[in-house]
């Protein structure tokens, strides 16, 4: 039964919620092309220097990051989404595929920064299909569970990708890659537009006014939020990467297996992490489940003081998958949450993913300076002091963003919209 605090809440198709499902397995992973392999493919296939591998990361990741608050708008303002996303990776596909046959400079420096602007659509779309899709009620549910499902995609995609490379030769990964983007771009083709809500789609829910107030979405709670999620990850995306030069300092010619190991470890404990915390998220506050996700990474930075062996250090990697599925799933509740109403649900995503890939390079520009003038040590000391701040900036500054007067009358509600889901 659906309640009447629910009672606007959509009832998609058990037809669009299973492509939802394919979607989330497959588009994350293709949205950055070939990803990591593409460095390896540079550097030995091509036999490019270091320089000119540096320049073409920077420069698609600095377009991906000019481009992300633009794309969230974009996606705020279309209405057939799904289709957005199946264009993006069609995109993609196209820029593997030149690459690939024509793997010059300009190609590959042309190719890659494509790739990182059209990938900018494919979160904040398949974020904004899900509200769309599910509505409020069941948002916690299915964003935890896209999550989970992303996770599960990944180790299929690294293991896959990892094989192909090794069996068929370097530039069989691109062609693996289209490979894959068929199905995602089928998944996406599958969604009904009668099951997505064009209203909750962008965030402008349907007891909200027919315009949306202009600037209620800005506040200070969403500065405070972004903050925290720059210094997040700026304490954050470094780490593996110093575990990365450790393990290939003492495992030698195994040191892509443990690395490997490292990446699927973290995928798999944020499996069922993605999906307790889509699970309990309708009954409980949001700052608390969050808060545990920031007071994991300080410790894990100090921990990988004590750890020397490659065993030990990739061990950590379950702390690893804890964060990541404590945040990724919170970041887009709470940031659902403060939206709510505005109509500006997906331009607040892109701008949160634009501090999320700042926070990242800056991070490995730091602590990759850090650890060469000071050693490992010094330089993960210094990232657990970040991870510190963020988690005492969060815990002091930011207020709950849960309405708690809905709060009982979602869970119900998103208990009414389980059984549709396959």
């Amino acid at each position: 039964m659906i309640t009447a605090a629910s009672s606007t809440t959509p009832a998609p198709s058990r037809r669009s919620l299973r492509a939802l499902d394919a979607l989330a397995f497959f588009a994350p992973d293709i949205q950055g092309g070939v990803g990591p392999f593409l460095i390896v493919f540079m550097a030995g296939t091509l036999a490019w220097d270091p320089q000119r591998i540096g320049t073409v990361m920077f420069v698609s990741a600095l377009v991906g990051l000019v481009v992300q608050a633009p794309a969230g708008a974009l996606i705020d303002s279309v209405r057939h989404k799904p289709r957005w996303i199946a264009g993006a990776i069609a995109l993609i596909a196209a820029c593997l595929v030149v690459m690939a046959n024509w793997p010059g400079y300009g190609v590959i420096l042309a190719g890659q920064s494509l790739i990182g602007a059209a990938g900018t659509l494919v979160a904040p779309a398949i974020a904004a299909t899900s509200l769309g899709m599910v509505g409020r009620a069941g948002l916690d549910a299915r964003v935890g569970r896209n999550a989970a499902i992303t996770a599960g995609g990944t180790v299929l995609w690294a293991l896959g990708t990892g094989w192909v490379g090794h069996a068929f030769g370097p530039h069989a990964m691109f062609f693996y890659a289209v490979a894959m983007a068929l199905p995602t771009v089928v998944a996406a083709m599958l969604i009904r537009s009668r099951d997505v809500d064009p209203r909750l789609a962008r965030g402008a829910d349907a007891q909200a006014e027919a315009a949306p107030t202009p600037g209620r979405w800005y506040d200070r709670r969403l500065v405070v939020l972004l903050l925290c999620a720059f210094l997040f990850h700026l304490a954050n995306a470094a780490m593996l990467t110093l575990v990365a030069q450790k393990v290939g300092t003492r495992a030698g010619t195994l040191a892509t297996l443990w690395l490997s190991g490292g990446v699927i470890v973290t995928q798999l404990v944020t499996i069922p992490i993605a999906l307790a915390v889509g699970r309990w998220a309708p009954r409980l506050a949001r700052k608390p489940i969050f808060l545990a996700g920031f007071a994991v990474l300080p410790v894990r930075g100090l921990l990988y003081l004590l750890a020397d062996s490659p065993a030990a250090l990739l061990s950590l990697q379950v702390l690893d998958g804890i964060g990541a599925g404590v945040f990724g799933v919170m970041l887009t509740l709470m940031i659902g949450d403060l939206t709510r109403g505005s109509g500006h649900f997906n331009f607040a995503l892109g701008i949160a993913a634009a501090c999320v890939g700042l926070g990242a390079a800056l991070s490995n520009l730091l602590a990759g300076t850090v650890a060469h003038v000071a050693g490992y040590g010094t330089a993960f000391v210094l990232l657990a002091g970040i991870a510190a701040c963020a988690l005492m900036l969060f815990a002091l500054a930011m207020p709950e963003t849960r309405d708690r007067r809905g709060a009982m009358a979602n869970a119900t509600a998103a208990s009414d919209l389980t059984p549709a889901a396959p």
